[in-house]
């Protein structure tokens, strides 16, 4: 008995095939389903279900016209001659098309960067990074920091486990490389797994040895060409002031931009030099499982679940902490969902910016926005000229062509006009790249590789403009009867009209939206950049301390700084506050009260810290200048206060503990007003102030408050003096401000590719009234000449040209104020420090708008309407 095939496939097949071809096809696929099904039901039904997909061809569908290549020849022909013949449709389309296209692809290409994070790696979707969850009274705070012990431990224990490896960054030090010196900041230090684990591409060196001798160096090639030029500088020596001499072992190429993990180079888990010059209690702290202090990825087996590490890594840190407090939750994020997906998890390598999912998705909007619109001008235009082509649709169905060629004709020209648009385009890309590459501070690339890996996707993305754009003129025109049409029959329809008037006020809606968003966002980004922070940040220099010499003699160094009259304040700071630089972990009780630990943070200072950052004491005194009492006393701001009593709180005594298991007994001895340390995007947190001196962290930054007058002169004088203390002649300083602003470095980008696509979508806007309003005088122009006959002023037709614009921008402004509205208040719920979002906000940008429009629509209207109406009447 024959089995029975699956009926959906064979439906498919006698949809879309030719009556024709049907009995021989559906035969032939039905009769190898039979042989086949004497074997195995499943796989005769699969291959039916291939079979029939196979059929899917062009000449085998329904009304499908069989080309030739004399007829493909004629059609492009044909196509070519009508857009030169129209060359003002032409070029407002061309133009149109080219900068939508343009821009399409430099976003497309940002987005591709931001999409591919770490898939260099051949291994990416086995890497995992251990991220440790630390629990507090406000529920979890995650962070990428582990115990160094961890790598070893999980690859020795876990059997699924392939490999691990320690990273953390490196400190900012000094080279010496024969006798000249480089101060270098981005480098990491790290196990000999490293490059068994990781994909970057070592240039020299074998990857399973340059990391396994102590004391071994990988640089990157950029980095080594600084240090030996075009040397070979393997087996060479170099001397890193924190951590001794390494003998470079290993080059690399760049660190690609698109890669989560950044440095410039990579030396060996050697700490014996380091160290020396870290603080007494650290060694042991960083060695030992209640350390911190680096962060450890895994590869696990390729049959192995990121599950079943979770759920073992309790018991193993059991084992190696002996019972003496309960884990921390560790979990695993992917490598891959890292510069996304580790927003809201604090640490980091280096100097590296998160990125944004939703910025990502908006600038896709963006983009296909902005291609969107050209395509819409070319729908406007090409339906509004129907009547010019009517005559020629009628001739050529007259003389015997069918409805599909006529369809193809008019999509083979807008095929043509998208083609040139994306060559036109990609060339306006290419010339563009670097100055984008400027603002995106990325260096992307339109190479010959990448266009071959994403030709598929511009095809696709042609043949999807092509259709958006030309299926609606092409079935429209194509529909034309010939017999109305060759006896003068108007070519027009009542949803020809709605449609491109549809259109119009569509473009205006997105137009008003783009607009309206941009000024939200460069409002809110001004805000953020003018907003008081709470202390004074203006004409403060950072001058970071890279030499235990300038950390061993501040106190000479200050008083020296402030023998210069443009100086007025020198202080002394652990770490300087901005959203940038993250402060100190620690929990604060009191001891009256020890089962309610509070988490805060922690920043030290010396006496003039206060008066140097503008921060205001609300009550209490300052630091006394006595190094033995200040080093007890400490400040609260007012969140902090809230949690301990307020004012009243002034005088207590209470303990101060620090992740790394350092405590302290400190004096409350006043409190200060709020201020933010952290970026604008965060609510202001508890905080303590404490003494420059104290168990936690060492002096940092030296803050100092400048007049402002001959700047160039006292930064020379600071630089004098600052190298009088650090053997290495090199101040590394910022301003204060600068330091501030990289908190929304990837938001202030954002900012700028989103202002540059609005310009361009609403100048896109532009050329399409251009188009229509020079298509709209032309046909009328008749009417226009019997108006003025009639006594009509050029003041009233051009009112009367005007006012259907007028109309469009107020409907468009009608549907989509309360959207912008909305919009912006969801976007502006991600900051603690917002502007205030109303209706009055937006009406620049519809004044705007309207004026633009009026502006060209009288410009374009403006000659026919003072012309001669003898001209355009002489015919009739």
């Amino acid at each position: 008995m024959h089995q029975q095939p699956p009926k959906w496939p064979l439906k498919f097949l006698r949809w879309f095939c030719r009556e024709d071809y049907l009995d021989e096809i559906e035969g032939d696929i039905i009769e190898l389903f039979h042989y086949r099904s004497t074997k195995s039901q499943k796989t005769a039904s699969l291959f039916l279900i291939w079979n029939v997909i196979r059929s899917l061809r062009w000449v085998n569908l329904k009304h499908a016209p069989v080309f030739k290549s004399g007829l493909i020849r004629n059609y492009f022909k044909v196509g070519f001659r009508a857009l030169i013949k129209d060359r003002q449709f032409t070029a407002i389309n061309l133009v149109g098309l080219s900068i939508g296209t343009a821009v399409f692809v430099a976003i497309l290409l940002l987005v591709y960067h931001e999409l591919s994070f770490d898939q260099f790696h051949s291994k990416s979707d086995r890497i995992f990074q251990v991220i440790q969850d630390f629990e507090n009274h406000d529920g979890s705070d995650p962070e990428i920091y582990t115990s160094s012990q961890l790598a070893d431990a999980v690859r020795q224990d876990f059997s699924f486990v392939e490999n691990s490896v320690t990273i953390h960054g490196a400190a900012s030090t000094w080279f010496d490389v024969s006798g000249k010196k480089f101060f270098e900041e981005e480098g990491i230090v790290s196990g000999p797994q490293f490059f068994q684990i990781f994909d970057f591409n070592l240039l020299s060196g074998d990857r399973n040895l340059v990391l396994k001798n102590k004391r071994s160096i990988v640089l990157c090639e950029s980095l080594s060409r600084k240090f030996f030029g075009f040397e070979n500088p393997i087996g060479k020596e170099v001397t890193l002031s924190h951590y001794g001499r390494f003998e470079v072992t290993g080059i690399m190429e760049d660190v690609p931009a698109n890669s989560y993990i950044q440095f410039e180079y990579l030396i060996s888990q050697d700490y014996e030099t380091y160290f020396e010059q870290t603080a007494g209690w650290y060694p042991s702290w960083f060695l030992s499982w209640n350390g911190n202090g680096a962060t450890t990825y895994v590869l696990l087996h390729e049959a192995a679940d990121k599950v079943e590490f979770e759920n073992q890594i309790p018991n193993l840190l059991r084992k190696y902490l002996d019972g003496e407090e309960r884990p921390n939750r560790h979990f695993l994020l992917s490598l891959t969902d890292l510069h996304f997906g580790s927003n809201g998890i604090d640490g980091r390598v280096n100097h590296y910016v998160k990125g944004d999912l939703r910025q990502v998705y908006f600038l896709i909007v963006i983009a296909c926005v902005v291609l969107s619109m050209a395509c819409f001008n070319y729908i406007n235009i090409a339906t509004a000229r129907a009547v010019r082509r009517s005559k020629e649709v009628g001739i050529r169905k007259t003389l015997g062509a069918f409805q599909h060629q006529v369809k193809t004709q008019f999509l083979v020209e807008v095929f043509v006009l998208v083609l040139v648009s994306f060559v036109l385009g990609l060339g306006i890309v290419s010339v563009l790249l670097p100055y984008f590459n400027t603002v995106t501070g990325i260096a992307l690339e339109l190479n010959t590789s990448l266009l071959l890996k994403t030709f598929p996707y511009l095809i696709g993305a042609i043949i999807l403009v092509t259709l958006l754009a030309g299926s609606y003129p092409a079935f429209y025109l194509s529909a034309f009867n010939p017999v109305f049409i060759l006896t003068k029959a108007k070519a027009s329809s009542r949803f020809n009209s709605l449609l491109r008037n549809g259109l119009i006020t569509l473009q205006y809606v997105l137009s008003i939206l783009i607009l309206s968003s941009l000024v939200v966002i460069t409002r809110q980004y001004s805000l953020l950049s003018h907003a008081s922070l709470g202390f004074d940040s203006e004409e403060l220099v950072i001058v970071e301390i890279n030499s235990g010499s300038v950390r061993d003699n501040f106190s000479l160094m200050k008083q020296e700084l402030l023998t210069h009259p443009e100086i007025k304040n020198v202080a002394g700071l652990t770490r300087m506050i901005s959203g940038y630089r993250s402060p100190t972990s620690i929990s604060v009780t009191d001891p009256d009260e020890p089962e309610k630990a509070q988490p805060m943070r922690f920043y030290g200072m010396d006496e003039d810290g206060l008066e140097t950052l503008g921060l205001s004491l609300k009550t209490g005194s300052n630091f006394s200048g006595d190094t033995r009492m200040d080093s007890l006393s400490i400040f609260m701001n007012e969140q902090a206060a809230k949690l301990f009593d307020g004012e009243e709180s002034i005088g207590k005594w209470l303990e101060i503990d620090s992740d790394q298991n350092e405590n302290f007994r400190a004096r409350l001895i006043g409190i200060v007003k709020d201020f933010h340390f952290n970026s604008l995007h965060s609510p202001i947190e508890p905080v303590i102030l404490g003494y420059f001196k104290n168990p936690f962290i060492s002096l940092d930054d030296i803050v100092i408050k400048v007049r402002g007058n001959s700047l160039k002169e006292t930064l020379s004088y600071i630089e004098e003096i600052h190298n009088e203390y650090d053997d290495n002649d090199i101040m590394t300083w910022e301003f204060a401000d600068d330091m501030a602003q990289r908190a929304y470095q990837k938001e202030l980008i954002f900012r700028d590719i989103f202002m540059g696509a609005s310009v361009i979508a609403f100048c896109i806007v532009i050329l399409g009234i251009i188009g229509l309003a020079s298509y709209n005088v032309t046909v009328k122009s008749k009417e226009i000449g019997i108006r003025k006959i009639l006594g009509a002023s050029p003041t009233l037709i051009l009112k009367k040209q005007a006012s259907q614009f007028v109309m469009f921008i107020a409907i468009a402004a009608f549907l989509t104020i309360p959207l912008c509205i909305y919009i912006s208040n969801k976007w502006l719920d991600n900051y603690a420090v917002r502007m205030d979002v109303s209706v009055f906000l937006f009406i620049p940008v519809l004044v705007a708008i309207l004026i633009v429009t009026l502006l060209v629509v009288v410009a374009v209207a403006n000659r026919i309407a003072t012309s001669n109406p003898v001209n355009s009447i002489r015919n009739e």
